[in-house]
């Protein structure tokens, strides 16, 4: 499973709907493959996540794919008739397929540094106790 942030999510949803949008009739699902890889990497970049220049070899490790990521898509948009192109249905099918959750910063610093999370208790006076989080009880 890759983690990646919520705010991602919503970037990709809002420039695919305007995407689609721009499209006259049915889009064709090798474009609309071609243009989801290219924003994921686009918006990795402008997020400065880490290992942004990596994320689709992540994405096709995290989802385990047997192709790259353009051609899974490709075969999951133009296999499935019924498939709805929206922004949402899109970043839906690209979680599914990568195995991805969408972190929120809350999430995001609960990982990070435990200080962080303790601010009644700024110099660790109840730690050094034995206080709050006394795990024998």
């Amino acid at each position: 499973m890759m983690q990646l942030p919520h705010e991602m999510r919503d970037t990709m949803v809002e420039q695919l709907d305007e995407y689609l949008d721009a499209q006259t009739g049915t889009p064709e699902p090798e474009m609309v493959a071609a243009h989801l890889v290219e924003l994921v990497c686009t918006v990795a970049d402008e997020l400065k996540l880490d290992d942004a220049d990596e994320i689709l070899l992540k994405l096709e490790s995290s989802g385990e794919l047997d192709a790259s990521l353009l051609e899974v898509l490709e075969e999951e948009f133009e296999g499935n008739h019924e498939f709805e192109f929206t922004g949402e249905d899109i970043v839906n099918l690209l979680e599914k397929v990568c195995d991805i959750e969408w972190t929120t910063k809350d999430d995001e610093e609960d990982d990070g540094d435990e200080d962080a999370e303790d601010e009644d208790d700024p110099d660790g006076f109840f730690d050094e106790m034995g206080g709050e989080e006394d795990e024998d009880l």
